[in-house]
């Protein structure tokens, strides 16, 4: 699919507007990107970016819940949002002539939400029980608890969803101030993606933000600090889930693109080399994989795994001498070579899906305060080399840095004897 034409403007307030009409499609994808997630809330706020992304579906001045839940539904598109440590977004896939109908939908949730006590205390209940469901998922909540160990007291390591505490003590007032605080004009981004007028775009959201324009970004300036640590978490479970790794990089980094080559290299598919030592040659897991994630001012990289309890200590064993051959001799050419068309065809093929379009100009902005075409994009998984997949080998998988997090019934024994 052929690159769109890139629009971008800061208009009225300071509100950030970036768009690619996309030739050839029938469809748009609009987002609504508020620079404000989990790593901006205090203690006390854990859990509130996620629970206000919540509550905008629960009735605005002029729609109520279901009004609002069936608005694009009855019109074959789709609206819904998420919250994630650094950003939250709002958004909607319609086709092209309902593009104003998305507009209004998705400001008056984001401006005219009322937040009424009677729906807050409903969505509480309904939030606590997401958080049960996260806690019976242990394949999921292992990396929370990967997070929360490596970042400590840094927001970075509390969960999205927040405690069961905090949930339970939120008030209207505690949501209004914090949406005082992060949702201002300036921190807003409107990304879109597919077949639209820009001209007309320009003029729906001039029309339809309302928002206040001197609220200033609420980025948490305390730079997370890794330390290595080895977290066993006791419990009955019919599996041990591990997490293996280290401190990555930050998002704009020079070794990003090296690492994302490792990474899917190490276990980004069937053909890597945990998948192919862990899975094949010894059967000893189901699920392995391993991920970069990169955030504003730093970033990390695991290797997950679910194994039988009495298979953990030698799968760890595996993995832990896969990373000490990585780290001393390198990828070999040919593995570069794939991961690198790898990364490349992920990148073309989610060109497709107008939505993707519309995360990329979002984060792009988010992060790099620039439109990165694709073009630029492959440009830098071309420059990756040899040498700077070694470096970020031995950023990523120095033992003296490696931290280990287990939940399940193997006892802290059984783990620790191997670190």
């Amino acid at each position: 699919m052929t690159e769109g034409v890139f629009h971008r403007d800061l208009i009225d307030g300071g509100l950030t507007v970036v768009g690619e009409e996309v030739p050839g499609v029938r469809s748009a994808a609009i987002g609504v990107w508020v620079r404000s997630g989990s790593r901006d809330e205090q203690g006390e706020q854990s859990g509130l970016s996620h629970f206000i992304e919540h509550m905008v579906f629960k009735g605005t001045r002029s729609r109520n819940a279901f009004e609002i839940a069936r608005s694009l539904e009855s019109v074959g598109g789709h609206l819904d949002a998420f919250a994630t440590k650094e950003f939250t977004c709002y958004y909607a896939r319609v086709l092209d002539e309902y593009v104003p109908l998305a507009v209004d939908v998705l400001s008056d949730i984001v401006c005219h939400s009322l937040f009424d006590d009677n729906e807050i205390k409903k969505e509480k209940r309904v939030v606590l029980d997401e958080i049960r469901q996260f806690e019976d998922t242990p394949d999921d909540q292992v990396h929370d608890l990967f997070s929360a160990a490596i970042w400590k007291d840094h927001p970075l390591g509390r969960s999205v969803l927040g405690t069961k505490e905090t949930v339970s003590s939120f008030k209207r007032a505690d949501i209004l101030d914090f949406f005082a605080d992060n949702y201002g004009l300036p921190n807003i981004i409107i990304s879109v993606a597919g077949k639209f007028d820009y001209s007309d775009l320009l003029r729906l959201l001039s029309a339809s933000f309302s928002l206040p324009h001197t609220a200033a970004s609420a980025d948490d300036d305390r730079i997370p600090v890794y330390e290595k640590q080895t977290r066993i978490h006791e419990r009955e479970l019919a599996q041990e889930y591990l997490c293996v790794g280290a401190r990555g990089v930050p998002h704009n980094h020079q070794l990003r693109f090296p690492l994302l080559v490792l990474n899917a290299s190490v276990g980004g598919g069937m053909s890597s080399r945990l998948f192919q030592k862990v899975r094949e040659k010894e059967g000893l897991a189901y699920a392995v994989y391993s991920y970069a994630d990169f955030v504003r001012d730093s970033g990390l990289f695991c290797a997950f795994m679910g194994v039988a309890p009495d298979s953990a200590k030698r799968a760890l064993s595996v993995v832990l001498d896969e990373f000490a051959a990585i780290r001393e001799s390198g990828l070999s050419l040919e593995e570069i070579r794939s991961a690198k068309a790898q990364l490349k065809g992920s990148l073309f093929l989610g060109l497709e899906s107008m939505s993707n379009r519309m995360t990329r100009l979002a984060k792009s902005e988010i992060y790099w305060g620039r439109y990165v075409s694709p073009d630029e994009v492959v440009s830098m998984i071309e420059g990756v080399d040899a040498e700077t997949v070694s470096q970020a080998a031995r950023l990523v998988l120095d033992p003296e840095s490696l931290s280990v997090v287990a939940l399940g019934p193997c006892p802290e024994r059984d783990i620790t004897d191997l670190i």
